[in-house]
């Protein structure tokens, strides 16, 4: 998304949303999920060199909502949305590569701080039943546009998506898609 924000950003508008993967998951993560899940992790890491730690172990008690993560992501983006990227992209290296389970409060707040959001200010507005409204609306809002898998590209002329990608596409395969979209 950096890489398109500066090649594309004084041409398009790039907008960030939650679209909740496992939002309000209440399934525990036990031996067979985790290896489940470990073999996405495994496939996303072959094709993208995203970083990660499997040796993924989490609590007996871990059940992998997103909506918590997705909340704070809001959260951010509306206290100050020039961090709201960052913040995301730190959340995820904090899931995937320290292990941290950012289905908790204390997590999310700490990686706010060192974004420079104030504690209080976060954590009022992370329990804000307007912000939880918020992101189950995106949620909702993602599914009308069609996306079903994470990550993916939209372009939007209107209301009226075009799927530039579904999937993750490195950058010099995506530029000539944004390029046709775009009409250059």
């Amino acid at each position: 998304m950096e890489a398109l924000q500066a090649q594309y950003g004084d041409r398009a508008n790039l907008e960030l949303l939650v679209g909740g993967l496992r939002p309000g998951n209440t399934e525990r993560f036990d031996p067979h999920r985790r290896d489940y899940i470990l073999g996405h992790w495994h496939a996303v890491h072959e094709r993208t060199a995203q970083p990660f730690n499997f040796d993924f172990d989490m609590p007996q008690d871990f059940t992998y909502d997103t909506e918590p993560a997705s909340r704070a992501v809001v959260v951010v983006r509306t206290l100050n949305p020039q961090k709201s990227l960052h913040y995301f992209k730190e959340i995820q290296r904090t899931f995937y590569v320290e292990n941290q389970d950012v289905t908790k409060e204390r997590v999310l707040t700490k990686l706010a701080l060192a974004q420079g959001i104030d504690k209080d200010t976060f954590q009022k507005n992370f329990h804000d039943k307007d912000i939880k409204q918020k992101v189950w609306d995106e949620f909702g809002r993602c599914r009308e546009l069609g996306v079903s898998g994470f990550p993916s590209l939209l372009g939007m002329d209107g209301e009226t998506p075009t799927s530039l990608t579904h999937g993750y596409l490195p950058i010099e395969a995506l530029v000539p898609k944004v390029d046709a979209w775009l009409g250059m």
